[in-house]
C-alpha cells in the first residue's frame, strides 16, 4: 500500500491537526493568526456572493474574517467536503481567495496540491501559501532550507504570479510561552522584513488572466469614414 493512503500517514495527519490546534490557541499562533488576518483583509475583501477556500488539516478562517463570504474548509478526514487524493470536487475558477496551510511543508505532491488550488481560483483571485516549521518532523524547528524558494516556484509552476512573501514570525516555537509574550510585539515588527529568517512564512500568489482590452472610444462626433447617401462622404 502507497505511504501516502497507509494509517500510518492518517495517524501523522491527526496528530499534527491536534498539534497546531494546541499552537494557535498560544501567544505564538494567535501573533501569526493575526498577521494573516492582516494580509487576508488587505487582499481579499470579503463581498456578497463570493466563496473562499481553505486547504488544510486545520480550519483558520474565522467566520469574523469572512463575514458574508460563503467558506469551505477541505480536508482528507472531513465528511462534508473530502479531498479525494489531490483532487477536490469542485469546479473551476470557484472561488475568489483560497487560503493553503500546512499542507506541503512535508508533502511530496506539493505541486499537484498547488496545482488544483489554482485551479479553482477565480480570475483576480489570491492564493495564500502558509508553511510553519511547527507540528511538523521531530527536531524541525525552522523551515526546510529553500521551503521559501520552493513556495515561490509552485506557486510560478501553477500559473500563479507571486504577489508578495513575508515571515509572520520569526521566533521557534521551543520558546517558553513567556519570553513569546515579551518578544511579541518585536516579532511582529521585524519578521516581515526578514522572510529568509522566519519560522512560519505566507506566500500570496495571484492568478492573472489576461482580458481582451476594448478600444478606446472615439472623440471625434462623426468618424472621418462616414458616408453620406448616394456613396458620398460626409467630409467631401
Amino acid at each position: 500500500m502507497d505511504l501516502k493512503h497507509s494509517p500510518e500517514r492518517g495517524f501523522h495527519q491527526a496528530s499534527r491537526a491536534d498539534c497546531l490546534r494546541d499552537w494557535y490557541r498560544g501567544p505564538h499562533g494567535l501573533r501569526t493568526l493575526a498577521g494573516l488576518r492582516q494580509h487576508v483583509q488587505v487582499l481579499c475583501r470579503p463581498r456578497f456572493g463570493d466563496a473562499w477556500l481553505e486547504v488544510g488539516p486545520v480550519s483558520l478562517l474565522h467566520p469574523e474574517w469572512t463575514g458574508p463570504v460563503h467558506a469551505l474548509h477541505a480536508d482528507p478526514r472531513s465528511r462534508t467536503l473530502p479531498a479525494q487524493g489531490d483532487l477536490l470536487p469542485l469546479a473551476a475558477a470557484t472561488f475568489s481567495c483560497v487560503l493553503v496551510a500546512h499542507a506541503v511543508g512535508d508533502a511530496g505532491d506539493a505541486g499537484d496540491v498547488i496545482a488544483e488550488a489554482a485551479r479553482v481560483l477565480a480570475p483576480e483571485g489570491h492564493l495564500f501559501l502558509l508553511e510553519c516549521s511547527h507540528c511538523g518532523s521531530p527536531g524541525r524547528h525552522r523551515l526546510r532550507p529553500g521551503l521559501r524558494r520552493r513556495s515561490r516556484r509552485l506557486l510560478r509552476r501553477a500559473g500563479l504570479e507571486v504577489h508578495r512573501q513575508v515571515a509572520l514570525s520569526l521566533l521557534p516555537a521551543v520558546l517558553p510561552d513567556g519570553w513569546h509574550r515579551r518578544l511579541g510585539p518585536l516579532d511582529a515588527a521585524v519578521s516581515p522584513w526578514l522572510p529568509v529568517l522566519g519560522s512560519c512564512v505566507l506566500t500570496v500568489g495571484r492568478r492573472r488572466d489576461l482580458m481582451p482590452i476594448a478600444p478606446a472610444p472615439s472623440r471625434l462626433r462623426w468618424s472621418r469614414d462616414a458616408v453620406r447617401a448616394g456613396g458620398r462622404s460626409q467630409w467631401a
